[in-house]
């Protein structure tokens, strides 16, 4: 997904975050109270926990943004940024020591479920939000009502969608835009692994330009593989959020389907791939497609505009059971922990809502990266600029969270964090036919009978 930042985040540090929520939680009951709500000279504060925006810009914006309204409100904000990886096991210190920020920005891994009873109760601000903006979308509500209480104000997400070279596709005989489908995404895919004719901007490969869809332990392969899993009709629990499906019909033919999109269409060495290898082969010249957030083309704007200029957004990919399309995005969440000081917590709702009354200017200063979450900001065209239009349908039922058709359970995000789907593809793609589907099944399986164990 990154593209316009250099972080790197290893396996062990997504992976110990995850392990470090489990002991924050378990910690929480017997931790100390949180500190006073003033600074030793008497004057109010406010604490915030954001997460390092992938638009380093948005960051300098919201650091001057927050100090501004302390100083206008005699609060003296602090805001500290770390990754979105690292987010969870900071959160979980925290709930450990009952003790630290008193505002968090949760992105990616939405802990309402794991922290609900640490959360402040949000339906106020929620109800604030609505009357300015419409109505949360399914995706927002989702992720932030845990129970019929909202344990969360949602803020933004960020759509993930193909981005393709519709000079390569049209000389490879097909028409991008009548791309509706995975399967159209295959033949396509294949006639551009087999390409090696120089293109308009001078770049030969010998390898063709295959897609690029990482099937490694990274944040892209979560997102790219629920979408076309979910395309087929296929998902890891039931809409119970509870009864594990990965051993059915349309989990088998989704995994076919992988190993034939794999052997055929795809660049084949991304199995180590990070976050940012799928923004790098784009930006080569040697990427047909790759399926990513906006920031992958982004990056390339003022360094490889002719590049930049060559690659266009589409819709949501359809499959046999989504005609219409589905897309899983990365989602933000603003928390409000209970331990906080009560002066604290009645700073951060007031911030929270002149955060709302300028949420226009929040997309502004994300170029186009944050997409709004309430329903009446779609009523005006919210992308002037032609390249971007379609993101304009980015939203509805075309937008599904991690734990899908189910909720997005602290069980969901473990399976998440972990990488379940990504291994299970990998399984299925690196030994052929039946046997390499039935040992993805049987290794899925496994893993989620460990993670949903005693869950009723």
């Amino acid at each position: 997904m990154r593209g316009l930042f250099d972080k790197r985040l290893s396996r062990r540090r997504f992976l110990s975050g995850a392990a470090t929520v489990a002991l924050g939680a378990a910690a929480a009951a017997c931790a100390p109270p949180g500190t006073s709500g003033t600074t030793s000279g008497g004057k109010k504060q406010l604490r915030i926990l954001q997460w390092a925006h992938f638009v380093p810009d948005y960051d300098t914006w919201l650091d001057k943004f927050a100090t501004d309204w302390g100083t206008k409100n005699k609060i003296e904000v602090t805001v500290d940024h770390i990754t979105n990886l690292d987010l969870p096991s900071r959160m979980a210190a925290e709930v450990a020591a009952r003790s630290g920020h008193d505002l968090v920005e949760m992105n990616s891994q939405i802990l309402t479920y794991l922290y609900e009873k640490q959360f402040v109760d949000m339906g106020d601000l929620v109800d604030y939000a609505v009357k300015k903006w419409g109505q949360v979308l399914p995706l927002g509500e989702k992720l932030a009502k845990v129970h019929g209480r909202w344990a969360g104000l949602p803020h933004f997400y960020i759509a993930i969608m193909p981005q393709m070279r519709p000079d390569l596709i049209q000389a490879v005989g097909y028409d991008y835009k009548k791309m509706k489908t995975w399967e159209d995404f295959l033949n396509v895919g294949r006639a551009l692994k087999a390409y090696t004719a120089k293109d308009k901007l001078g770049v030969g490969f010998g390898t063709g330009r295959p897609a690029g869809l990482a099937i490694s332990h990274c944040n892209d392969a979560n997102h790219n593989w629920r979408a076309v899993m979910w395309a087929f009709g296929a998902s890891e629990v039931a809409a119970d959020g509870k009864t594990i499906t990965v051993d059915s019909p349309e989990m088998r033919t989704f995994l076919k389907f992988a190993q034939q999109f794999y052997k055929e269409a795809m660049y084949p060495d991304v199995f180590a791939w990070d976050d940012v290898a799928d923004n790098q082969f784009l930006g080569s010249g040697q990427g047909g497609y790759i399926h990513d957030a906006i920031s992958s083309m982004r990056s390339l704007q003022g360094k490889n505009d002719a590049l930049y200029n060559a690659i266009e957004l589409h819709p949501p990919v359809a499959g046999p059971a989504r005609p219409n399309g589905i897309s899983m995005p990365d989602a933000n969440v603003y928390a409000i922990w209970n331990f906080a000081p009560q002066a604290n917590q009645e700073a951060a709702k007031e911030f929270l809502k002149y955060m709302m009354d300028n949420y226009e200017e929040s997309f502004k200063q994300s170029k186009l990266y944050n997409m709004p979450i309430y329903a009446d900001r779609y009523k005006t065209n919210i992308f002037p600029d032609s390249k971007y239009a379609v993101m304009q349908d980015y939203h509805g039922d075309i937008l599904a969270t991690l734990g899908h058709p189910g909720p997005p359970t602290y069980e969901a995000i473990i399976t998440q964090t972990t990488f379940v789907i990504p291994d299970m593809v990998q399984k299925a793609v690196t030994t052929a036919g039946d046997a390499g589907v039935q040992a993805a099944i049987d290794f899925a399986k496994g893993r989620l009978k460990s993670i949903y164990k005693g869950v009723s």
